[in-house]
């Protein structure tokens, strides 16, 4: 015979009081966590368009990570070769260039930027990518990703600082309104 041992009315309730009490718990520590962690941080400023640029500390503002100048530039291979090209898009160690000379994944020339309002910015870089090969109808640009190596404390500088300065006119240009 088989003897059937009675749960007392009161363990059903306590064992669903546990398990919504272990979700509940669950639930505000991966709240917890996404809040925490996924906050915006110090670096992460949002600056409004109408905001008065010259009460901001500089220190404070996050440089753009990417621009699109559209700034004319020359290359010159280490074999002498050279090629007219445009610089569409650069951040702060890298850049696109839409040109038509074929360069190997690999290789490095010389660079020469032709800022505007300031002298043209010389350095060394070597190909990242290249879409050189692909036919003229499946590319939008064609070009190739490049980085700069070799580059001095100086050309940083001027690069970051003109990215800064670029993307701040193209702010102040969008905020400007036509009429």
């Amino acid at each position: 015979m088989r003897i059937v041992k009675k749960i007392p009315w009161y363990k059903p309730m306590q064992m669903v009081w546990f398990l919504t009490m272990s979700v509940f718990s669950v639930a505000f520590f991966l709240i917890f966590f996404a809040v925490y962690f996924f906050r915006p941080k110090k670096d992460d400023k949002i600056i409004s368009v109408n905001f008065e640029r010259e009460f901001i500390d500089p220190e404070e503002v996050s440089l753009p990570h990417r621009v699109e100048p559209n700034w004319p530039a020359t290359i010159e291979t280490s074999s002498g070769k050279t090629s007219e090209a445009r610089i569409t898009s650069i951040t702060h160690g890298s850049c696109f260039i839409a040109c038509t000379m074929k360069l190997e994944i690999g290789e490095k020339f010389q660079l020469t930027i032709h800022l505007p309002d300031r002298s043209p910015l010389q350095l060394r870089a070597d190909v990242i990518w290249s879409n050189l090969h692909l036919p003229v109808d499946k590319v939008v640009n064609q070009g190739m990703g490049i980085r700069f190596i070799e580059a001095g404390e100086d050309a940083i500088c001027l690069i970051n600082d003109t990215i800064t300065q670029h993307a701040m006119d193209v702010q102040t240009e969008e905020s400007i309104p036509s009429g």
